[in-house]
């Protein structure tokens, strides 16, 4: 049996090869975040499932190589753990030439734009610009939405096998945010599919009463989903038609600026 449930295996189910320690690790990095800045041991070690002195052991392994750092009772992560996030975007493909393509974008429809890609069963901002604040209390790199209640999410989605797309159902938790939140399994699988086929996905108050979002898929250069890319609105002064019919075509423009790159970058 597995001990820890965030765990997909054991040491021993392994063959020596998961490091249970290591992943223990992660888990403290990972029990940070909004809400929980600072926080003390007990909480560290209710948050993680970890013992006390688990979780002592790994808070002083991680203050000793400069992550983690502390004041009185508080413990918290140092600016150094965002070299952990750097690794990633520096090694993504779309480091380097989609900035410029999303900073052009921007300029054209004067709205808020975003890459988003698929992480198990939410989506991760990995470049955004911003014109306003669409979403309260503001979104950057690295936020991390459910996928069903995104537009982004659904042309994610939309690339998945069908297979993969039964794991997700399986895993995914939904829960209504307002009034228009879709969460039956069997109506998103529908919609999921029909943006599939259009090549695009609008939703309108899902997540936030207010705000609308129009993505595109981006492929990769073997024909796969494996980002999408978003214009957020606020319908209090855009409507769907006016997004199709304005917006639309400067998205998928985008898009294929990307894919081109990717291929570029694979070539």
């Amino acid at each position: 049996m597995n001990p820890h449930p965030e765990f997909p295996i054991t040491a021993r189910e392994s063959g020596g090869q998961f490091v249970e320690a290591f992943a223990r690790g992660l888990l403290v990095i990972m029990a940070f975040g909004e809400g929980h800045e600072r926080m003390t041991l007990s909480q560290v070690a209710q948050r993680t499932g970890l013992t006390r002195a688990g979780a002592r052991r790994l808070l002083f392994t991680l203050e000793q190589l400069g992550f983690v750092a502390h004041k009185e009772r508080l413990f918290f992560l140092t600016p150094k753990i965002l070299r952990l996030g750097y690794a990633y975007t520096s090694s993504s493909p779309f480091w380097g030439y989609a900035q410029p393509i999303l900073e052009q974008l921007v300029g054209d429809v004067q709205e808020t734009c975003t890459l988003a890609v698929l992480d198990g069963t939410e989506i991760v901002y990995v470049i955004r610009n911003s014109v306003r604040a669409v979403v309260s209390g503001g979104s950057v790199v690295g936020t991390r939405l459910p996928a069903y209640v995104t537009s982004m999410g659904r042309v994610l989605l939309g690339g998945l096998t069908e297979a993969e797309l039964d794991d997700y159902f399986a895993q995914a938790g939904v829960r209504k945010y307002t009034d228009r939140t879709l969460i039956d399994p069997a109506a998103l699988r529908q919609v999921i599919a029909a943006d599939r086929v259009q090549g695009w996905s609008w939703i309108q108050g899902e997540l936030e009463e207010h705000i609308c979002g129009l993505s595109v898929p981006v492929a990769d250069h073997e024909g796969r989903t494996c980002a999408a890319l978003n214009i957020s609105v606020n319908s209090l002064r855009m409507t769907k038609e006016i997004a199709l019919e304005t917006m639309l075509p400067r998205l998928r423009n985008a898009a294929a600026q990307l894919q081109r790159g990717l291929q570029l970058r694979a070539a």
